[in-house]
């Protein structure tokens, strides 16, 4: 797999881009779920080199963020902080723990609280509508329509706080990339400054849509404004894989 593939041209980004008031309505109203990334800062120090080796030494998801925050915690404390809820959670490590939240995430679609399958999130059967799905008809609409998606799995709003680093992190670094996993990140408007890191090099993506490596470290650099993203979790049809070289299997 490459490091990524510039599907930008190949994608009804116009129709997307005409909902861009409609889809900060949404985001408006929905229920939004606080983001908080793990310590140390190294990317608000500005230590790259060191962000890079702390984020390659860890031998877990980065999602983790509520089980290693644990550790920071004495026992007495941690028997407190476990009755808060995921968004209680975050503004404890940001005030206490010097912790602090890049943005938050708009689920469309997510995966259910006890999914059976590893790849959970590019399934249709292991996902279920977000309560936030009802403000965003246009863009479902558009995303069944538009899209070269066989199978539909989590829909996402990725949004970044202006002038604050995005989390650098990797989503996963295992055999996830088969041929029947696939999704695509949408940057619309290209505000957000989006790279893939190779060994210590940040690698700026100039595109609106792109399929990129999971295992390669990404992340966003800081803008004098609010930013969201779009990423979009299934199956894109056998066809639209073979004219741009991913590799398809049928599930």
């Amino acid at each position: 797999m490459k490091m990524y593939y510039d599907l930008g041209s190949q994608i009804d980004m116009e129709g997307l881009e005409k909902l861009h008031f409609k889809i900060c309505l949404g985001i408006a109203k929905s229920k939004k779920f606080i983001s908080t990334r793990l310590i140390p800062h190294y990317e608000m120090s500005n230590q790259f080199r060191e962000a890079v080796d702390f984020k390659n030494s860890e031998a877990y998801r980065i999602g983790k963020v509520a089980e290693d925050n644990n550790s920071l915690l004495t026992d007495e404390e941690s028997e407190e902080y476990n009755k808060l809820s995921y968004n209680e959670k975050r503004y404890v490590m940001e005030l206490y723990c010097k912790g602090y939240c890049d943005g938050y995430f708009v689920p469309i679609t997510f995966t259910k609280s006890k999914p059976e399958l590893k790849f959970a999130t590019f399934y249709e059967d292991q996902c279920t509508p977000s309560v936030n799905i009802q403000h965003f008809p246009e863009l479902m609409e558009w995303i069944s329509n538009k899209t070269p998606f066989i199978h539909i799995g989590r829909v996402m709003f990725f949004n970044t706080t202006h002038y604050l680093h995005s989390d650098m992190h990797y989503d996963r670094r295992d055999d996830w990339n088969d041929g029947r996993h696939h999704f695509i990140w949408f940057n619309p408007f290209k505000m957000k400054k989006f790279f893939l890191v190779d060994g210590y090099e940040k690698i700026y993506i100039d595109s609106k849509a792109i399929f990129f490596d999971m295992g390669f470290i990404h992340g966003a650099d800081p803008t004098p404004f609010s930013t969201y993203s779009l990423r979009i979790d299934g199956q894109l049809s056998e066809e639209f894989c073979n004219a741009n070289d991913i590799l398809w299997k049928k599930r």
